[in-house]
């Protein structure tokens, strides 16, 4: 055999290895734990082994499959917009005062329209007021002057925006608070323009559900303390257990790390639990989530900040807003507005506390703690130095982080429901029976039909199961019913791939080639005709993919890794086997 032969022999060998090491958690949580622990991701965490995966790395089941929790949640876009109607108008008064072009007086907001109007209080000044709005305030339209009054309203770009800005708010509110309740593989998408909807697959309390995402979100600015080292002396004096990973940290490594010593740890719950009691009040210990690169952001370890008594509420935030580019100095940045009386306590704050950190909190997680600059009054900024896309993500989601104090969209529950799984225990095992009876009467067929060459193709046909599972535990996936149909399409597509090479190596062999020249011959003919058939078909779950939702996404997910996985073992596995039983041994026959 030659050394290409070895070298794919050790590819083969890591992947299957690599496949069955990525099962491990889905193991121990389908057949380990107890079913009403399924979802518990502490548990599994516990009965795991030290060299396995983990615990998010596990196989779950969706809402169809297992059952759970179903919200929709209603935001208020009315109340969102009148909001900022109300905010913007406050600004015209201030803008035109320090402009020195007359003075606004009665600003009225119409709720219905979104409309603003101005009395100005000298008639003479209208016209200089009215062209500075028009051009200043490119959110707002003029909509009518009549004699010392002026009335503009939010345009329909805008309302757009504002729509999609409110209910990013609201997903930010929600994901942070299941966040923090440690509920896995929940699904949140936004319905319509201002409803968003939830699915907590192996849930069944609608109350804890409620109470977790009901409430209102808080918004503060406070202060980290200057001195950390209470976590230094709790972890010496009373070391954390084994079990709760805690770890004590000199100093962080990026602008977002506490000041140092900090402690982190995987488990939020954990941590908090270990620092209770152990921090002299007011002062008080909250935790940061370091999230993970991508469009998921989970959390992939916490870290404690010590925060001290003086705070300014967020409720007192007048706008944030990410502009995308870069200052002068080449820094991304998010610029902020405060109300007047927000203006006094974060001058009386800032101005008193030059050099120190700045905790932004939302729902008690530090969001980001900014080092003060200077003195900040009515405006400001926050400067981070990131570059690139991470930079982009970074300040959009700070940007929307402020404005939920700044821009408040009430969120009520419009509709929650306790849902079963859709095909019952009975059905789901009778369906399970079906798939394995299906599957063994294809593997038995293989094997009579094309006899050793249909047992390699078992093989293979089986590491492709294998590593469809393995990669929807990979990439956090949720098997639905719709994941189900599109593994059993792809494992219908290997069985097609092998039994067309199968086929071409008999029409070799009876063109009268010998079993080399006919294996050989019959893998290259038969790997662009597979080769373009998976390709079309990964196109059509790519573009499934981008364009679907919910469970058309699932389906695409299970499509596309199928297809990855059946191009790997239908030419590389079968072929390596195939050629060592036929150039190996020197065979002179092929047993197809």
């Amino acid at each position: 055999m030659d050394r290409n032969w070895y070298t794919r022999l050790g590819v083969i060998l890591a992947v299957t290895l690599g496949t069955l090491w990525m099962l491990v958690p889905s193991y121990y949580s389908f057949f380990v734990l107890d079913r009403a622990d399924r979802n518990n991701v502490e548990k599994l965490k516990n009965v795991l082994p030290f060299w396995a995966p983990p615990a998010k790395y596990r196989l779950s089941l969706g809402l169809d499959l297992q059952g759970g929790i179903h919200l929709v949640m209603h935001v208020d876009m009315k109340t969102a917009l009148t909001k900022r109607a109300e905010r913007r108008a406050s600004q015209m008064v201030s803008w035109v005062a320090s402009k020195k072009l007359g003075e606004l007086e009665n600003p009225e907001v119409d709720p219905e329209n979104n409309r603003v109007t101005f009395t100005v209080k000298d008639p003479a000044t209208t016209d200089a007021i009215e062209k500075g709005l028009v051009d200043t305030f490119t959110d707002f339209k003029l909509k009518g002057r009549d004699g010392a009054k002026i009335s503009m309203a939010l345009d329909e770009g805008s309302l757009e925006g504002m729509t999609t800005e409110a209910l990013d708010m609201a997903l930010l509110r929600i994901r942070e608070r299941i966040d923090k309740w440690g509920v896995a593989e929940v699904q949140i998408a936004k319905l319509g323009n201002d409803q968003i909807q939830i699915s907590l697959p192996g849930q069944s309390d609608p109350e804890q559900v409620k109470q977790l995402i009901g409430e209102t979100g808080q918004l503060e600015f406070r202060l980290v303390a200057t001195d950390s080292s209470a976590f230094a002396s709790m972890y010496t004096s009373t070391p954390p257990a084994d079990t709760t990973r805690i770890r004590l940290v000199q100093s962080g490594t990026t602008a977002d790390s506490p000041p140092g010593p900090f402690l982190e740890s995987e488990d939020r719950k954990a941590l908090l639990e270990y620092v209770a009691g152990k921090v002299a009040a007011p002062q008080r210990v909250l935790t940061h989530c370091v999230k993970d690169v991508g469009p998921k952001s989970k959390c992939l370890k916490y870290q404690t900040y010590l925060l001290d008594t003086q705070s300014v509420p967020g409720d007192l935030l007048k706008g944030a807003w990410f502009p995308g580019s870069p200052n002068n100095q080449g820094q991304y940045y998010v610029a902020f507005e405060m109300q007047p009386e927000g203006a006094k306590q974060m001058g009386e704050l800032t101005g008193k506390n030059i050099r120190r950190q700045m905790g932004i909190i939302l729902d008690d997680n530090v969001m980001s703690a900014p080092s003060i600059q200077s003195e900040i009054t009515d405006s400001g900024t926050i400067t981070f130095g990131r570059m690139g896309s991470e930079a982009k993500e970074y300040g959009k989601l700070l940007s929307i982080t402020l404005q939920s104090g700044a821009l408040p969209a009430p969120v009520s529950i419009g509709e929650i429901r306790v849902v079963g799984a859709s095909l019952g225990d009975e059905l789901i095992k009778k369906g399970t029976f079906a798939a394995l009876l299906g599957l063994a009467i294809v593997v038995l067929f293989m094997a009579l039909y094309y006899k050793v060459s249909g047992l390699v193709a078992d093989v293979a046909l089986v590491l492709n199961g294998g590593l469809i599972l393995a990669g929807l535990a990979a990439f956090g996936a949720t098997l639905t019913l719709p994941g189900i149909a599109g593994f059993v399409l792809t494992l219908g597509i290997a069985v097609d791939a092998n039994v067309l090479i199968n086929e071409r190596v008999r029409e070799e062999i009876a063109a009268g080639k010998s079993a080399r020249a006919a294996v050989d011959a019959g893998y290259d003919r038969a790997f662009w005709t597979i080769f373009d058939a998976h390709v079309t078909t990964l196109i059509a779950g790519l573009v499934l993919m981008f364009t679907g939702t919910g469970p058309v996404r699932g389906f695409a997910t299970s499509l596309i890794i199928g297809i990855v996985a059946s191009l790997f073992t239908s030419i590389v596995v079968t072929r390596l086997i195939t050629t060592y039983f036929v150039h190996g041994r020197n065979a002179s026959t092929v047993s197809v």
